[in-house]
């Protein structure tokens, strides 16, 4: 296995893909290169009986606008 850089460019990512048991992985450069990972197995989430939403509610984004650094807000 090859080691991994210590720092990288910026905007790379760090991509995880659930696919049924196993996690898949890899590493996305900007340019688009990919450095894949080693897969994992995937371990069973205790909050899988809650519905839970990694989206942001909408109308709370809608309501509170956020505020800008040196902006006092009104």
């Amino acid at each position: 296995m090859s080691k991994l850089p210590t720092r990288y460019p910026d905007g790379t990512k760090y991509v995880v893909e659930a696919h049924g048991s196993f996690v898949k992985r890899y590493i996305e450069y900007p340019n688009g290169r990919r450095k894949r990972l080693s897969n994992r197995k995937a371990l069973p989430c205790a909050c899988a009986d809650q519905a839970i939403s990694l989206v942001p509610d909408q109308a709370d984004a809608i309501a509170e606008p956020p505020i800008l650094p040196g902006r006092i807000p009104v």
